[in-house]
């Protein structure tokens, strides 16, 4: 039952490994202005974490099952550190996520004010009259 708990947390880790590079790829897509980068890649960041969710709810489960005479020290201690990396890779998609979400708002900004100055610039030639010019 152990080697199956270990089995599951170390592909647990290796997918939230994938999770916070497809992260810092959606960061990387924000910061270049690339939205249809970011959308894919936050689509990808989706399935990988519907995945995890899984696993960690399978894991979870089996460790709530095991008894007091299953555990071993070195067993306790794979599981607080695996819960030690749970709490480290959330606080590092946390500030991924913080870091994304300042660029796709600049970004937004950026594109709000260039529409206005076309929208100004539209404005300001509406009423010239281009055939009445000789």
């Amino acid at each position: 039952m152990l080697n199956d708990i270990y089995l599951h947390i170390q592909a647990h880790l290796s997918l939230l490994d994938m999770a916070l590079n497809t992260s810092d790829k959606i960061k990387f897509f924000a910061s270049t202005g690339d939205i249809d980068q970011v959308i894919s890649e936050t689509e990808n960041r989706e399935r990988l974490l519907n995945v995890i969710t899984q696993i960690q709810g399978a894991v979870e489960t089996k460790i709530s099952a095991l008894g007091p005479h299953d555990l071993e020290e070195d067993s306790l201690l794979i599981l607080k550190t695996w819960f030690s990396d749970l709490a480290i890779w959330s606080e590092k998609m946390i500030e991924l996520d913080r870091e994304t979400v300042e660029l796709l708002n600049q970004h937004k900004e950026d594109t709000t004010k260039e529409i206005a100055t076309i929208f100004k610039n539209k404005e300001m030639f509406k009423g010239y009259n281009h055939t009445a010019k000789k």
